[in-house]
Formats: structure tokens, sequence, C-alpha cells
């Protein structure tokens, strides 16, 4: 997925509205349901056809595209400081794709998630004495993969 081109003014929203849009596989219908307002609206807006968005409109969009409320606020026009801001724009697609998905759907990606943290934090105490085999150690417990996350 590519990174929010720095735009700005009214055509630099609607560009980089369609532009992650596409990016995202996402129809106009798609996108103006997931940010609850009306496709019509949307099509103005990336047309550039006297829509002016209100910050909460933007915000809906900006949640909805998985983006930050700083990305589309520059887009826009309305902020300027391209360099102030930590380019967080991955995790908030991830999060984006995560509110998308079922109960059930984001509790295997919770297990999934749990189960690569462990992998990462795992280590290997190398022997102290001559002769002792290694052991693997976990730096932080917590369920596994197929563990019940309800009942932890």
């Amino acid at each position: 997925m590519s990174k929010p081109r720095s735009v700005s003014g009214a055509d630099g929203l609607a560009g980089w509205i369609k532009e992650n849009r596409s990016a995202q596989e996402l129809s106009q219908r798609d996108l103006a349901q997931r940010a609850s307002i009306s496709r019509s609206y949307l099509c103005d807006i990336e047309h550039g056809r006297g829509a002016q968005p209100s910050i909460a409109v933007l915000e809906k969009l900006a949640s909805a595209l998985g983006a930050t409320s700083a990305e589309i606020l520059r887009a826009s026009g309305i902020l300027h400081d391209d360099d102030a801001a930590a380019d967080h724009s991955n995790e908030y697609r991830l999060l984006a794709v995560f509110r998308d998905l079922s109960e059930d759907g984001r509790i295997a990606v919770e297990r999934f998630a749990r189960f690569l943290h462990n992998e990462e934090h795992r280590y290997v105490q190398p022997p102290l004495l001559e002769g002792q085999a290694s052991v693997a150690v976990t730096a932080q417990d917590g369920p596994s993969l197929f563990d019940d996350l309800e009942s932890t």
C-alpha cells in the first residue's frame, strides 16, 4: 500500500482520497459506508464539486481509510507540518482492517499477534557450564496461539 502523498487544497484532498481508496481496492460505496456518509457526498468530495467537508467528516474518512487525522488534514490543506508528525500510517491501516473483521476474525488476529509476539521475545540462554544444554526461555508469558482468549 502506498504512503499517502503530501498534497494540499481541494484537488489535493480529492486526489488523496481517490488514491488511498483505490490502493485499498474500495469502491466509493464501500468507503462511504465505512465512513457513514452518503456515496453522492463522497463522489462530490472526490471530484472537488464544491464540497467542503467538515473536520468531523474528514476524521470519519481518515478512520475508514486507516489513516491519521493529520494525514487527511494535510491533504485538505488545513495542516502544513509534514515533518512534525510521526508516520504511523501502517498501524492505522492495520487497525482499519482489524475493525472491519468479524468477532471471530478479530480473535484469530489477536491470537496470531500474541503467538508472533511470544516467538519474537523468546531467547535461548547459553549454557553456563560445559556439557549443560541450552535452555529456551520465554521473556514474557501469555496465551499461546491456541489458548482461549475469553478465559484469560
